[in-house]
């Protein structure tokens, strides 16, 4: 895919995302699964960019930083999510600083690829190309700890990964 077109499809992704955090919803493990799909995805544009042209060691670090500050953002989402128990279920909802911090972290992955841009001009496509594989990290940190804390909730249902069909 182009990188205008992985961008496009990354902002449509980082919507749909949005919307979901700060709206009261069941949490299931199968909502860990829609980041490992993602990150699927995000990998073979990945590779199919890095495909392209020979990537510098700088332009490496530079997406491996925009990983990190990801699943960092991940955590510290995590904890701004409300959870509780009702009718057996788990529901959660995030506020202004959920969706705030996933704006943040959009702000930081652009931030990166301008900067590659500049600095490693030869990994500039493959940051650009990253942004599903960057929004699928930090989901998936985020569903991590969700579904941790989930698990020490009374009345919670039990909540495993192998359970995710």
């Amino acid at each position: 895919m182009s990188g205008t077109f992985s961008a496009v499809i990354g902002i449509a992704v980082l919507v749909w995302v949005i919307w979901n955090q700060v709206r009261v919803r069941e949490f299931t493990p199968r909502r860990v699964r829609i980041a490992g799909i993602l990150g699927i995805v995000g990998l073979v544009e990945l590779v199919s960019a890095a495909g392209a042209q020979p990537v510098s060691a700088t332009g490496w670090a530079l997406l491996v930083t925009g990983l990190v500050v990801g699943a960092a953002l991940g955590l510290l989402r995590a904890a701004t999510v409300h959870l509780w128990v009702a009718d057996g279920k788990v529901f959660t909802q995030g506020h202004w600083g959920t969706a705030a911090l996933w704006l943040v972290g959009i702000g930081v992955h652009v931030g990166l690829d301008l900067l590659a841009g500049v600095v490693a001009p030869s990994a500039a496509t493959v940051n650009s190309s990253s942004i599903l594989l960057f929004i699928a990290v930090s989901l998936g940190a985020q569903g991590l700890v969700t579904m941790q804390r989930a698990r020490s909730l009374p009345g919670a249902p039990a909540m495993t990964l192998e359970r995710v069909r």
